[in-house]
């Protein structure tokens, strides 16, 4: 998975009469305009004049923070760029019939500020009552433009199918100005810049007085700009591994559906482990992984007594009490290990020898998470 490039070079044209070192010459601080045919052409010059160019990298960036931003952060960013889109995301249910409601990744975005982050313009049409679909979301459950979802109780007409990448990877995406939306969280903001990184990043962390960790990358540095960037997005974990619907949620808790169930969720012998409650993919995963300690002599770096599980149908348990997201347990996808000695938020324990292992086996580790979860390994890879 590969992200659309949004940075790019603007080439900034310099003259200056011929004999004459430009340095020495007093300069007003160039205009630039991204329209390439605003730029003077270098075969214009007079006789006489050389030409010299500057080049400006624009790069556009990801800032987020584990439970959503501070309103004072997203105004400063905003304030101070031009080109900054604040996207707000929290879980929206889509009623499916008989009670049923499946939970979809929605985001929320004012149209005209993530235009420098839309190429194609899939949300030009975004408005109040309506939303945009993500392209792999359509896929999965098969919507069209012209379509209605019913989410949170009211009906919304989808008018435009948008590219993954435009809406890092989520099913949803709302109007900002829509009172409807129910997705009131500032996730993480977007912003093309040339500020030098260092700049910018001293200007974002000196702006931002929040309880939890920040997190700032550039577009190259993770496969989404998005969110809780260290894992695959929910609609990937849906496509490899079903879409559950789910009744009687109480808090964090729910039941699934019956068809989800039987179709995925089983207990497994596991090597080291014993049984083990997980999805049939996942557990193909666990079996193998779990063997390769045993065959090369490392059994000793999993305790099975203090295995906390894997398939927990719940959603994550956030440090703010707000829902942060189906937690990846509901599908049978995470594996606590040595949980006792690898709480959420420390360093943990866990020998880089268990943990090449895992990674190996298609999982990734949330010791590497902004708020370190070392107990845990989820599926990211077949």
């Amino acid at each position: 998975m590969v992200s659309v490039v949004l940075g790019y070079f603007v080439t900034i044209i310099v003259t200056s009469p011929a004999g004459i070192d430009p340095s020495l010459t007093p300069q007003a601080g160039p205009t630039v305009d991204r329209a390439a045919d605003d730029l003077p052409d270098p075969g214009s010059t007079s006789p006489g004049q050389t030409v010299s160019t500057v080049t400006t990298t624009v790069e556009t960036y990801l800032v987020w923070s584990s439970g959503g931003l501070t309103p004072e952060l997203s105004g400063a960013l905003t304030a101070e760029f031009p080109e900054a889109s604040v996207v707000k995301g929290d879980v929206v249910e889509l009623e499916a019939g008989n009670g049923r409601l499946i939970p979809l990744d929605g985001v929320a975005v004012e149209p005209e500020d993530h235009r420098p982050f839309d190429p194609t313009g899939s949300l030009s049409q975004l408005r109040p009552g309506t939303v945009v679909v993500g392209a792999t979301s359509a896929t999965l459950r098969d919507v069209e433009s012209g379509d209605f979802l019913v989410i949170g109780g009211k009906p919304f007409e989808v008018v435009g199918i948008a590219p993954d990448e435009t809406i890092g990877a989520a099913e949803v995406v709302f109007a900002a100005s829509d009172p409807d939306s129910q997705v009131q969280t500032d996730r993480f903001v977007l912003i093309a810049t040339d500020t030098p990184r260092s700049t910018f990043e001293g200007f974002v962390r000196s702006s931002y007085d929040g309880p939890a960790p920040l997190r700032i990358r550039a577009e190259g540095e993770t496969p989404w700009l998005r969110h809780g960037d260290a894992v695959a997005p929910q609609v990937f974990i849906k496509l490899a591994l079903g879409e559950f619907s789910y009744t009687n949620r109480s808090g964090s808790e729910f039941i699934q559906d019956q068809d989800f169930l039987d179709q995925n969720i089983a207990e497994f012998d596991v090597p080291i482990l014993g049984g083990v409650v997980c999805h049939k993919i996942v557990a193909e995963m666990l079996v193998g992984a779990m063997a390769q300690l045993v065959d090369e002599g490392l059994a000793y770096l999993v305790d099975p007594s203090d295995f906390r599980g894997c398939w927990n149908p719940r959603f994550i348990r956030s440090a703010n009490g707000t829902p942060a997201g189906v937690s990846r347990h509901a599908w049978g996808a995470g594996v606590d290990l040595n949980a006792s000695a690898n709480p959420v938020g420390s360093a943990g324990t866990q020998d880089p020898r268990l943990i090449a292992v895992m990674l190996e086996w298609g999982f990734t580790w949330g010791g590497d998470w902004l708020v370190p979860d070392p107990m845990h390994f989820e599926y990211a890879a077949p």
